[in-house]
């Protein structure tokens, strides 16, 4: 059955529109893209070329990897405001949300980024071997692992709660045992120099 997202013209096979890149078309995302403003019809086509045709979710993460890539952070979000709209596998899901996640925090929409971070932590245990890959290693940077210590720890100054959430990494199986010492350590060296540079600030203007 044809799905009336996406339209007819979507489903001639290897018939390309002129104003529509074929890579938008060969994932039959043509719709989507004609109901864009030129703005970010213009935003997002430096990273459309060449970018991975093998699913419409391998498409959008690519241009949001070479946008975060760039710093265009408002491109990334465009996609990933899109990638909400659909329904995705957990590992598609994970992969878009982690560039999500990048594109949110660098525009200081922390609130949004960490409503993502919390989202991907929910997908981790069904996808874990995916994550650790043929060799079982944790990655050593993880969007939704990373950002959210740097939100809650650095802006909402929750550390009781990064340190809960850091067991959660570790429970989870995102945090090794060594690195969980290493970074709850972190965290308290963190709060002390915090507390230390709000009292010279206070002795300071008095």
């Amino acid at each position: 059955m044809m799905n009336d997202l996406y339209g007819p013209s979507d489903y001639a096979p290897m018939i390309f529109r002129k104003d529509v890149p074929k890579e938008i078309s060969a994932v039959k995302l043509s719709k989507w893209y004609d109901s864009l403003e030129e703005r970010d019809k213009n935003r997002l086509s430096r990273y459309v070329a060449g970018a991975d045709t093998s699913s419409k979710a391998a498409l959008i993460a690519d241009m949001m990897s070479r946008a975060n890539a760039e710093g265009n952070s408002s491109a990334a979000i465009t996609l990933g405001e899109f990638a909400e709209t659909q329904n995705f596998a957990p590992a598609e899901r994970f992969r878009i949300i982690e560039e999500y996640i990048l594109a949110l925090f660098e525009k200081d929409d922390v609130c949004k980024a960490k409503e993502m971070c919390l989202r991907n932590l929910d997908i981790v245990p069904g996808i874990l071997p995916q994550i650790l890959g043929k060799d079982g290693k944790i990655p050593e940077f993880m969007p939704c692992r990373n950002r959210l210590i740097d939100i809650m720890a650095g802006v909402e100054k929750d550390y009781e709660g990064a340190m809960d959430m850091l067991d959660r990494f570790n429970s989870i199986g995102i945090l090794s045992d060594e690195d969980l010492a290493f970074r709850k350590q972190s965290l308290r060296v963190h709060r002390l120099q915090r507390t230390f540079d709000s009292i010279y600030s206070y002795q300071f203007t008095e």
